[in-house]
Parts: structure tokens; sequence; C-alpha cells
């Protein structure tokens, strides 16, 4: 099944995803989800695991940024601790601000991974530029009404392909 909302690669966390094979596939770049991506709704900072292994992202080479549909003031504060570029109330999967950290990051999108848990937005708008896209488990099942609703649709995507 080719679709659209199907991400290229599904991972348990974002630290199962193999770096050195995507950088042997031409990716130079990193675009990532927040919530229920790098950390719980709950969680206002990145733990240290996640921040120190965003760190060694950077240090190998990587532009990475954090693209997040949540409002600003959340990314800001969760983004500016990581220490990472940030867009919030990004809209996607419209393109504008995957777009434009592409740009900033000096990348082209077929360079760049977008990483997230959902196929709606997350996986959806990578996959509309041509970037390679990972779909993460959800680290935490607590989430609100609207995004429990948009996850049986998924699940649902999700068996077909598995067919």
């Amino acid at each position: 099944m080719n679709s659209i909302f199907l991400p290229d690669i599904f991972v348990e966390t974002v630290f199962d995803m193999d770096l050195n094979q995507l950088k042997s596939e031409g990716v130079k770049a990193f675009i990532f989800d927040i919530d229920n991506t790098l950390a719980t709704y709950a969680m206002p900072v990145a733990d240290e695991k996640t921040h120190l292994w965003l760190k060694a992202l950077q240090d190998q080479g990587f532009g990475v940024y954090i693209v997040s549909n949540n409002d600003r003031e959340r990314v800001r504060i969760f983004s500016e601790a990581a220490q990472v570029d940030y867009y919030g109330k990004a809209l996607k999967p419209l393109s504008f601000f995957l777009k434009k950290a592409c740009r900033k990051m000096g990348v082209k999108p077929c360079e760049t991974v977008l990483v997230g848990d959902k196929l709606f937005t997350d996986i959806w708008g990578g996959n509309l530029l041509g970037m390679k896209t990972v779909l993460v488990k959800p680290i935490s099942e607590v989430e609100d009404g609207f995004v429990k609703f948009k996850r049986r649709f998924e699940r649902r995507i999700l068996a077909k392909m598995k067919k």
C-alpha cells in the first residue's frame, strides 16, 4: 500500500534510528515533533538522555530543528532548554515551517528526516515535501480527546499497511 500517510521507517523511540544508515543515504538534518516524540505532554523540557542525544546529533554534523503544532510558548521553553532552533504553531501537515526549517539549516527537504508520532500531521507533512519520514511509537498514552480521536483512524491505516 503506497500512501502519503505512511512513514518510510517505524521505530519504537527516536534513539532506535540507525543514524549511520541515514547518513549513508544522504541525510543531513532532522526535524522533530516534541509531544510524544521527544517527550511526554507533561514534560516541559527534555530529559537528560534526550538532551544529550540531540546534542550528539549536532556534534555529528546533523542539522536539528523542532517543528511542532503545539503553542509557541511550550515549544520555546522546550527547544531553548534543549538548545535547538524551533517553530511552534506550525500547522503541520502544511509545509511553510518545514520548508523554513530546511532553509535555516541549509538543507533540501530530500536531505531531511521528519520524525514524529502522528500520521496526519508529521508523516503527511514530511511526505508532501519528499522528506524521509520516521514514525515513532508515542511515548505516552496520555493525550487530549482530539488526538485520541485521530489515533483511531491512524490505527486503521497502519493495519491496512500490515496486510
